[in-house]
């Protein structure tokens, strides 16, 4: 499909699914309260794509790329962080799942480190540690979310765990993005990212396919893909020039929560299939 034709099928399927920008909303609120067990998997994954999100800001605050929008959503961030952590602990113990619920407490003493740094004002040297914490908080979160998915059994089990992962692996893409920019471009970064891509597109035909989807569920699908090619043309730019590296530091920053929006509501609605 040419750019033309996937802008233009993009701008279709964005008039009748109305997409929230960074200068709108953040996020579906999740429900609160008590929940089922696919909406647990959902707020689950969604802790990943926060770990991943906060480093994206990070860099992004440190590089004053759109910075009022990126301290606005670093806080919303935090503070959705701080609520599903809480609502997951207290399902787990609900469940009597004891091997998830020490997970979460796993999970709550690497956050604690991680919230420290990344509430803070960003730094050089804050970055270095959060190349480093946000990878422990992903893992503690992510086994959380496999162990969560395990327990339910069901294909929309993980069905709702592959689209809320396609979250954090656009979030996960920008932030290696944004690490490159502020100069932290070893090998490890352009490996992640690269890897990242491969995992995102693999996810998407996997959701592409599945048997499960109903028609408005197949128009968000369309309309990921339609999004697709601006997000990787995105992350994937590279330039000496800093007038060009500026507007392709914006332009990863609108597009990766764009396409954010788009994977929060198809995970959204295969958690409501149950």
């Amino acid at each position: 499909m040419s750019s033309h034709t996937s802008r233009r099928r993009f701008l279709q399927l964005a008039g009748s699914a109305t997409l929230i920008t960074m200068g709108g909303s953040v996020l579906a609120a999740p429900v609160q309260g008590s929940i089922s067990m696919l909406e647990a998997i959902n707020q689950a994954g969604r802790q990943r794509m926060l770990s991943q999100r906060m480093a994206k800001l990070y860099g992004q605050q440190l590089r004053n790329v759109r910075n009022t929008d990126a301290t606005r959503l670093m806080t919303t961030s935090i503070a959705l962080f701080d609520q599903q952590l809480a609502t997951l602990r207290a399902f787990t113990q609900k469940q009597g799942a004891t091997e998830i619920t020490k997970s979460y407490e796993e999970l709550g003493m690497r956050w604690q480190d991680y919230r420290a740094v990344v509430s803070a004002q960003p730094t050089g040297e804050g970055l270095r540690q959060v190349a480093q914490l946000n990878e422990q908080v992903l893992a503690n979160a992510h086994q959380a979310t496999l162990m969560l998915e395990k327990l339910h059994g069901g294909s929309l089990g993980k069905l709702v765990n592959i689209s809320g992962r396609q979250r954090m692996l656009s979030q996960r893409m920008s932030k290696f993005y944004f690490f490159r920019s502020n100069g932290l471009n070893s090998a490890d970064v352009g490996k992640g990212l690269e890897t990242a891509r491969g995992e995102f597109l693999a996810g998407l035909n996997t959701l592409k396919n599945a048997p499960e989807n109903s028609s408005e569920i197949r128009n968000w699908i369309e309309l990921a893909e339609a999004q697709w090619p601006f997000f990787d043309d995105a992350v994937r730019a590279q330039t000496p020039n800093r007038g060009e590296q500026a507007y392709h530091d914006s332009n990863v920053a609108t597009t990766s929560e764009n396409i954010l929006q788009v994977m929060d509501k198809l995970t959204g609605l295969y958690t409501a299939l149950s």
